[in-house]
């Protein structure tokens, strides 16, 4: 059997992929961000002497949306469909596929069953029933639209908020969300005359790049300053979401164009300076980022020292 999935949110993706793989014994995982097709075609074309049930899931699909053709990869992958093994469960992760691309249209039409999480609040509502029941929570309708806002409206980041609420209360309240949780609201006024000059920008800058001897002497300095942690981390945290956010655009086949009009953006440059960031980092890699700075705002909220906790989150890096 063969699954093609297109998701907008990583929970509600690995929850498919568990359900759909909870009775096969031996599962193998790739992704063509590092590994290469032939070698997802040669383990799927293994089919050992007593034909025990396999699953392979592969990541990063990315052949049937933007414009490149991948004629070549294409091929290939519908000819491993048409000669899959039945032992087999093949699952195909293609987050930007285009139902008007032709060879997305020709995939569609094969013997597979294709599942569409793409901003499905459908499937997004029914996650979050299950949830509640499961870990026996009752959250305040005002609570949720809060969380909400707070992040934006992205399932994944108000999925982990709400981890991290159940720890604390298993009766979540518009106080508790307000108190307790991460607003990963972005500014768009003014981001643009924003003063990247400032030194608590540098420290940003350096620690999205990577150049830590840089970040750690900017850091140094603005705690000398005395500027506010939670200031701080919400600038971090703004800076990787706004990364992001460009990433999964791209992603999408969005123009630069589009991307600076959809975030709010007053310059296409910026888009390219998050273009530029977000090639250090796959999507999977900026969204732990993002949970993890979330993770340290509770932890300083319940009484954890801020300055080692943010000085563990770069070493963390």
């Amino acid at each position: 059997m063969v699954y093609v999935i297109r998701s907008s949110s990583v929970r509600l993706l690995n929850g498919k992929i568990n359900e759909i793989t909870k009775d096969i014994p031996e599962k193998k995982y790739f992704s063509l961000e590092y590994d290469d097709l032939q070698d997802v075609i040669i383990d799927a074309s293994y089919v050992g002497m007593f034909s025990d049930l396999r699953a392979i899931i592969v990541r990063g699909v990315n052949y049937f949306g933007g414009k490149a053709k991948y004629e070549d990869q294409v091929n290939s992958l519908f000819k491993l469909i048409n000669n899959l093994d039945e032992s087999i469960t093949l699952i195909l992760v293609c987050d930007n596929l285009l139902k008007t691309k032709d060879s997305a249209k020709t995939l569609l039409s094969m013997n597979v069953e294709f599942i569409d999480y793409s901003n499905n609040t459908e499937a997004e509502e029914e996650y979050l029933k299950n949830y509640e029941k499961e870990n026996e929570l009752k959250i305040d309708p005002k609570a949720l639209t809060k969380l909400k806002e707070f992040t934006c409206n992205n399932f994944d980041l108000l999925m982990n908020e709400l981890d991290k609420l159940s720890i604390i209360r298993k009766s979540i309240t518009f106080k508790d969300v307000v108190e307790f949780s991460s607003n990963y609201i972005i500014p768009k006024d003014n981001l643009d005359e924003l003063d990247y000059n400032d030194v608590s920008f540098k420290f940003v800058d350096s620690l999205i790049n990577k150049k830590f001897k840089d970040a750690f002497a900017y850091f140094d300095k603005v705690v000398e300053r005395g500027d506010d942690i939670y200031s701080l981390i919400g600038l971090i945290n703004s800076q990787f979401s706004n990364v992001y956010m460009v990433k999964d655009a791209l992603s999408k086949g969005l123009s630069d164009e589009e991307i600076m009009n959809e975030l709010g953006y007053k310059k296409v440059g910026r888009v390219y300076i998050m273009k530029k960031n977000g090639n250090i980092y796959t999507l999977d890699e900026l969204r732990d980022i993002i949970c993890y700075l979330s993770d340290i705002d509770l932890k300083i909220k319940l009484g954890n020292d801020p300055i080692n906790s943010l000085k563990e989150f770069i070493l963390s890096l």
